[in-house]
């Protein structure tokens, strides 16, 4: 323990005298003629005042925040949302020509007779943005009407899923569509299966063998798989061209579709009717009359209902007859006091002239 101590000492009083001065007592007289050096060593000596280095303190400054505009969004009023003006406004700069979508990443619109499709990305400001184009097979000119008529069917539709079929006939990747939609149901089309996907992994040509399904190149639908977000993509079949839209046709369904909400809102029988195609069928094939009778039972009631649209997207729904119909789907959230309900919604319309006609309800 002393050994220690006398160590630590040397450490203390190191400017007083050499580590040898010290060392040379201790093994001439011990120890404790170490420790009486050093009492005195302390005892004569006034402590040595070290100079003090003052470190400079450092301020903090706090970093400034970059400055981010700050957009605050406007929710637009009533009267706002039933006018073409202000929905020219909205869209003004947007490429809407393959239609209007808020809940959409991505658009893919097929021509049959081109053998053709391309896929555009979609963003809120600015529209619809071509990606890349793909040459393809299809089925049999004309619509698909029925099972086993290998023909592609003219209409929108989602993607369903994505998957690696079990059969390598189909190619290595998968994107089902949601044919048959409400619109083909309620005309009597059947049939299933519509896929676009891959050649045959065993390189067999298959040009007259599409079945219906739009087929690519191995190589281009994996790329078509990195282009897409398939649980947000809509695909457009057309016969010939795809019809495209002006923004003065976007902005008067835009208007239209708010003007029948608020006719419902405000329980205006007559104006909401008069929205309804005389050849309107609903989901389960009930038509207009039918339909007319159950609305007016509970328009009567003169409830206050809260009736909101959220994610509208507005499709050109490509025709044999070049109608001009459209697919507008949308989240519906309603309340009353004696029922509510919230879901996806889907309206098929036709223009005629600047009024909006439904021809089909889900």
């Amino acid at each position: 323990m002393r050994y220690f101590l006398f160590l630590s000492a040397c450490v203390v009083v190191m400017y007083a005298a050499t580590a040898e001065d010290i060392y040379r007592i201790y093994k001439t007289k011990g120890i404790h003629a170490v420790e009486d050096f050093l009492k005195k060593e302390f005892e004569s000596e006034e402590p040595v005042k070290s100079k003090e280095i003052k470190t400079p303190i450092e301020v903090k400054v706090p970093a400034k925040e970059p400055k981010v505009a700050v957009v605050k969004t406007k929710v637009p009023t009533e009267k706002e949302l039933i006018s073409k003006e202000f929905w020219l406004k909205q869209i003004r700069g947007m490429d809407i020509a393959y239609g209007y979508y808020e809940a959409l990443d991505s658009l893919i619109v097929c021509e049959k007779d081109k053998k053709h499709c391309e896929v555009y990305k979609n963003s809120n400001d600015n529209g619809l943005e071509l990606v890349k184009s793909h040459d393809v097979i299809m089925g049999k000119e004309g619509d698909k009407v029925k099972r086993g008529d290998l023909k592609t069917p003219v209409g929108v539709y989602e993607i369903t899923k994505r998957f690696k079929p079990t059969d390598p006939f189909y190619g290595p990747l998968a994107f089902s569509l949601s044919y048959p939609n409400l619109f083909d149901v309620l005309r009597g089309k059947n049939g299933s299966g519509i896929w676009i996907h891959g050649m045959p992994l065993d390189g067999k040509d298959r040009d007259d063998l599409s079945k219906g399904c739009v087929v690519m190149d191995n190589d281009a639908i994996k790329i078509l798989d990195s282009e897409i977000n398939a649980q947000s993509t809509m695909t457009i079949i057309g016969e010939s061209k795809v019809p495209k839209l002006s923004k003065e046709t976007v902005a008067t369904l835009l208007s239209e579709v708010y003007k029948w909400q608020r006719a419902w809102k405000v329980n205006d029988i007559t104006t909401y009717l008069n929205y309804y195609s005389n050849d309107f069928k609903r989901a389960d094939g009930s038509g207009k009359t039918q339909f007319a009778v159950s609305k007016k039972q509970i328009f009567s009631r003169k409830e206050t209902k809260t009736i909101v649209f959220e994610n509208l997207n507005i499709a050109p729904y490509p025709t044999m007859d070049n109608r001009k119909l459209f697919k507008i789907a949308y989240d519906q959230t309603y309340k009353s006091p004696s029922f509510a309900s919230k879901g996806r919604k889907e309206l098929y319309v036709e223009l005629v002239g600047n009024k909006m006609s439904i021809v089909a309800e889900k």
